[in-house]
């Protein structure tokens, strides 16, 4: 493939993931959602605060907030397999509210915003859930119309198809 039709094909793929519609992922590779619903915040919802305690003039006036989220991801169905997961954040337009985590070291830390997705873990499945408890930052502008007061985090799984 010459370089400025592969380039164009990368785009193509980039503009599909952002309007939320799957592409085909590698060739050889399938890709499944991750049932997460024993996953659950640790103290309750949490609550956005002022980033500062004088809002800036011009800029923009951040607000923030972390908690602890402990993540159970039923995996069962692909035990013994090699596997990609990925965590996910619902297409926000115009929304600039940003997600940063750290872990405990079963799942890999990362960052998302809108209509993007973070590889979380990478390896063999060896179990029936995967678990980790995660420090979630969550940072939006206070003047910002489009920030969703609630946000629905999804993951999948990508295994070899053969």
């Amino acid at each position: 493939m010459m370089p400025g039709r592969h380039r164009r094909a990368l785009c193509a793929l980039a503009w599909l993931g952002l309007l939320g519609v799957t592409p085909v992922r590698a060739a050889g590779w399938a890709t499944f959602p991750v049932d997460d619903s024993m996953s659950q915040t640790q103290a309750g919802a949490a609550q956005l605060r002022w980033h500062d305690a004088l809002p800036t003039r011009g800029g923009p006036d951040l607000l923030d907030a972390t908690m602890d989220v402990r993540i159970v991801l039923n995996v069962s169905p692909w035990i013994g397999k090699p596997a990609r997961i990925y965590m996910l954040m619902p297409p926000l337009p115009l929304s600039s509210l940003s997600v940063q985590w750290t872990t405990s070291g079963v799942l890999l830390p990362g960052r998302l915003s809108g209509g993007q997705r973070q590889l979380v873990f990478q390896g063999v499945v060896a179990g029936a859930r995967i678990e980790d408890l995660l420090r979630v930052a969550i940072a939006a502008d206070a003047h910002d119309p489009a920030t969703p007061r609630r946000v629905a985090f999804t993951f999948e799984i990508e295994v070899p198809s053969r």
